[in-house]
């Protein structure tokens, strides 16, 4: 296990790997998120398992010793916490170019597992600088088309990026699109309004921004591939783009989807095995009874 305190230089070479921020706030321990995905990326993935974990100064603290044995680097997120008055911590994910160690990188979300083994994505990816996200899953598999919590992206016509699954290689178009992102979240009610005049959300998106920087640079056919919805991907639990009546779906899925969990490689919601990278949404879902496993499964 690496440490790297801040931002500068080249590490070392890990070649590969995925990235989270880990800031816990007072209702949810995202720093045990990062700790069961690092888990379950060990168990899954056969080539790329590398897992950076980024914290903040009070995140840093609660760090243990099982959290080292998994995390294959930390973080301090460098310059100053821009996230520090905010409950939902995203501030900081403009940063996320500078903060990783890897010449190829994938932002995730920490509430998130892979059921599956996605190496050969990378090799798929690479051919890219930059590789967003544009089409999510549902429970079923099937590509989420409803546009419930991005009207914004219609409206707009903004690439519908989404940054729990997105690849970037060091290069000069992702160091393009990184500087952009972080005048967009530096001054992101200004921009909003200047460059979203058909709707805007009044608060910080990551995914606006992300996809508002591509289009005021003019980069979207370089960062995303519209005609290709298999890599990559996840499946988004959020509750009404599952494709099914609304009124037939809680505000919490969980609430009308049964989990039927085997192992972490291994999990039905409803009757539909999952495949995909998931992304679970809901906190709670990942129980302490699911991490046992895992770490009776690694060996720990």
């Amino acid at each position: 296990m690496l440490v790297l305190n801040g931002y500068k230089g080249n590490y070392h070479n890990m070649s590969k790997g995925y990235i989270v921020i880990a800031q816990n706030n007072d209702t949810v321990d995202y720093l045990e998120q990062a700790y069961a995905l690092a888990l379950n990326l060990k168990l899954t993935q056969t080539i790329v398992s590398n897992l950076t974990v980024c914290v903040d100064t009070n995140t840093k603290k609660l760090i243990k010793t099982k959290h080292k044995k998994v995390f294959d680097s930390i973080v301090d997120i460098p310059w100053q916490d821009d996230a520090a008055d905010a409950e939902w911590k995203i501030n900081n994910k403009w940063k996320y170019y500078y903060m990783s160690p890897y010449d190829e990188t994938v932002i995730l979300d920490t509430d998130m597992i892979f059921p599956t083994d996605v190496s050969h994505w990378w090799d798929i990816m690479s051919q890219r600088d930059v590789w967003a996200t544009t089409k999510v899953r549902t429970y079923r598999g099937e590509v989420a088309t409803s546009d419930y919590y991005r009207e914004w992206f219609t409206a707009n016509d903004l690439p519908n990026v989404y940054t729990a699954f997105f690849y970037f290689k060091k290069s000069d178009l992702a160091s393009e699109l990184f500087l952009m992102i972080e005048i967009i979240f530096q001054h992101w009610q200004r921009m909003y309004f200047k460059y979203m005049p058909k709707g805007k959300p009044d608060w910080l998106s990551g995914d606006v921004a992300f996809a508002l920087a591509m289009q005021i640079l003019g980069i979207e056919h370089l960062c995303t591939r519209e005609n290709i919805d298999t890599v990559p991907t996840f499946t988004h639990m959020k509750s009404m783009i599952q494709n099914i009546p609304h009124s037939n779906i809680s505000d919490q899925w969980s609430q009308s989807l049964p989990t039927y969990y085997k192992s972490f490689d291994s999990f039905k919601i409803g009757s539909f095995q999952q495949t995909y990278p998931f992304h679970y949404v809901e906190k709670d879902w990942m129980s302490k009874q699911k991490i046992k496993q895992m770490e009776e499964a690694i060996g720990k």
